[in-house]
């Protein structure tokens, strides 16, 4: 039985130091308040609003999961700060990184896609919760996919393809609505544009995409022959 593997989050890094310039900026610009000039006041504001910036995106990358990936036996996690996804082996039918075309080229995208042998499983385990903040953080790759499919297109008709149903119904016959709706209409499109029904950002992988993917490949080929043998 292979060992699990732990990919960690890229998405916490530099937390800390973002936290502790933000609160040396307070510091600052309390010590600025002191000092009657209506310049040193503006200066004062530029250094809080810095302060402020700095502290919420460190608070933020702090409150993110330490491992994005996990690799286990019998399927592979994904973590997220509002929740996760997990996924049998069998269930993933194919791993690599999307293309998209541009002519006569080809341009890889900054994710990594999932082809999913049968997209309810994920579907029926999926949180309201975390498909909405899937649907957001997917967006700009649906956009991007929608404008190289339809390089004609207006910009109007391109964002009418933004807005998903709540309605779907699955090829079995399942009905999903609400929020789960909304992400199973956003899976098929991606399916339909890029290949893959889900999407993982490369910037929180701990490695290059290449080496992740072939880690993921060979451990589901190790644990599937392990399984049958």
């Amino acid at each position: 039985m292979p060992k699990s593997v732990w990919i960690k989050s890229k998405a916490s890094n530099n937390a800390k130091t973002l936290v502790i310039a933000g609160s040396l900026l307070v510091f600052i610009g309390i010590s600025t308040l002191y000092v009657p000039a209506v310049l040193v006041s503006l200066i004062a504001s530029v250094i809080f609003f810095l302060a402020y910036l700095g502290i919420r995106v460190g608070v933020e990358k702090w409150m993110q999961p330490v491992y994005s990936v996990v690799l286990c036996y019998d399927h592979i996690q994904f973590h997220h700060r509002y929740g996760g996804w997990c996924l049998p082996w069998d269930k993933l039918q194919r791993i690599d990184v999307p293309r998209l075309s541009d002519g006569l080229n080809w341009h890889d995208m900054n994710y990594v896609g999932l082809r999913l042998s049968d997209p309810d499983y994920l579907l029926d385990s999926l949180s309201p919760r975390l498909s909405a903040h899937l649907l957001t953080e997917q967006r700009a790759a649906l956009l991007a996919s929608l404008r190289r499919s339809c390089t004609h297109c207006q910009d109007s008709k391109v964002s009418d393809h933004l807005i998903e149903d709540d309605y779907f119904k699955s090829s079995s016959g399942k009905i999903y609505t609400g929020l789960t709706g909304m992400f199973a209409n956003r899976m098929k499109k991606l399916r339909e544009l890029t290949g893959y029904d889900l999407l993982i950002e490369q910037d929180i992988l701990d490695r290059e995409p290449e080496d992740f993917i072939s880690l993921v490949r060979n451990y589901k080929s190790q644990t599937l022959r392990e399984h049958n043998a």
